[in-house]
Parts: structure tokens; C-alpha cells; sequence
């Protein structure tokens, strides 16, 4: 009983602030190949390109992305996920090497909203699954869902080991134009992937036991937004 008791006040903690060591200190910006789309053969070589010169400080590729259900269509061929030192970096690049991406991509900065992470020593192990939803509220709003409702779960399920990353991204869109979010897990190993998947259920119930907001979020959440489902992805290194 007490480790009960001691894991949920541990889920509560988490789920009241994102510390400080836990926010990412880069600018993002996501890159995607929209499903059914072929990969254009010069996307990766110029990734490669802007991460050596240092044009973007880091990058993470995800290709092959399959829907987790079959009956469904994946929400990407391929994503990049492209990290920046500076909002200074971000605006260079943009002005200047963005209009380098093959035609047909979606590249839209976002906003972290939420992030946490466990070391791993090898993403080629790892199961990424990018879970893509369409906000029906403002972002501030869907922010307060994020923070009592997406988080406290993404923090249980990271407690277990068996995730060892969490992002939820909220695209920046034109103005009145239809946005994007994205929360982006990646899962130790494929055990690690099925072991949480058998205990969804029981870490959302501990979670309900120890966050008021998950039980209020959890009654609306289909008017803050419109759930796409998953695509599966496959970790690919950029030289």
C-alpha cells in the first residue's frame, strides 16, 4: 500500500510543473511527408547537410510511418523532428534554407507543451509512435488540456521505465488556419511497447486516482479536440 500511495503523489508532483531540467532549450520546428506521398530522394541528404553545417543543432527521423491499426491511415510517410539553438537560429533558417525543402512537406514551428525523458542508449531499438490530434479550442485552452489531462498519463507510463520520451508539440498555423498537435512517445524496446500497452488501463486508473484535472479532462476531451490516432515510425540516424 505504501508504494501505491508513494507512486501516486510521485504522479501528482509531476503532473502539477514541467521542471526546469525537463524543458527542452531548443526551438523546434516538424517536417512532414504527408501519407501516400513518395519520399523525395534529396530530403535526407540535405537534413544531413544542415545538421553538419550547423544550420539546426540536431535532428530526429522518423520514416516508414505505418498506422497502428490497420482498419486506419497513417498521418505521415516520414517526420523530422528539427532542433534549433536559438529563436535567432530558427528565423535564419527559415528566411534562408527553408525554401530548400522538396515541394509538397508540411514544416511548421511549434510549441513544446510538454516533454520528459529517461536516458536510452540506442533509438534504433526503440518503438516511436507519433499520436497526431486537430485542437477544436484556442492554445491556451488546449494547453490547460495537455497539462492536467496528457501529461500526468505520459509521466505514469514514463515512471514504469518502459517510455523513455514524451513531446506534445502544438504546430504554430496561419492565422484562422487548421493546426496540428502531436505527441511523439518513444518506448525503450518493443517488450517495453507491449508491456505498457498491457497496463494502460491500470496506469490510468492510478493516474485518475491521483490527478483531479485527468478525471475533468477526461469527461470533455472529445470537444477539445479530434483524435487521429497513431502512426508508427522507424528510427532512422541522419550522418
Amino acid at each position: 500500500m505504501k508504494k501505491i500511495i508513494l507512486l501516486l503523489c510521485s504522479i501528482a508532483l509531476r503532473a502539477c510543473a514541467l521542471s526546469a531540467a525537463e524543458t527542452p532549450a531548443t526551438v523546434n520546428v516538424l517536417v512532414r511527408v504527408p501519407a501516400g506521398q513518395a519520399m523525395p530522394a534529396g530530403l535526407a541528404p540535405l537534413l544531413s547537410e544542415w545538421r553538419q553545417s550547423g544550420r539546426i543543432s540536431g535532428v530526429l527521423w522518423l520514416t516508414q510511418g505505418r498506422s497502428e491499426k490497420p482498419e486506419r491511415t497513417a498521418k505521415f510517410e516520414a517526420l523530422a523532428v528539427l532542433e534549433f539553438s536559438s529563436e535567432r537560429a530558427c528565423e535564419t533558417w527559415q528566411s534562408e534554407s527553408a525554401r530548400r525543402l522538396p515541394a509538397g512537406l508540411i514544416a511548421r514551428r511549434v510549441d513544446v507543451l510538454a516533454h520528459g525523458e529517461l536516458p536510452t542508449s540506442d533509438h534504433r531499438q526503440s518503438v516511436f509512435v507519433v499520436n497526431t490530434y486537430t485542437p477544436k479550442v484556442p492554445a491556451a485552452r488546449f494547453n490547460e488540456f495537455v497539462q492536467g489531462y496528457v501529461k500526468p498519463l505520459y509521466e505514469a507510463m514514463r515512471g514504469t521505465g518502459h517510455l523513455v520520451r514524451y513531446t506534445a508539440y502544438l504546430e504554430r498555423g496561419a492565422e484562422g488556419g487548421e493546426t496540428d498537435a502531436l505527441n511523439l512517445l518513444e518506448y525503450r524496446d518493443a517488450a517495453a511497447f507491449n508491456a505498457v500497452t498491457k497496463s494502460k488501463t491500470a496506469l490510468r486508473d492510478q493516474v485518475a486516482t491521483a490527478v483531479l484535472s485527468y478525471i475533468q479532462f477526461d469527461k470533455i476531451k472529445d470537444t477539445l479536440r479530434v483524435d487521429g490516432f497513431g502512426t508508427t515510425a522507424t528510427y532512422t540516424p541522419i550522418p
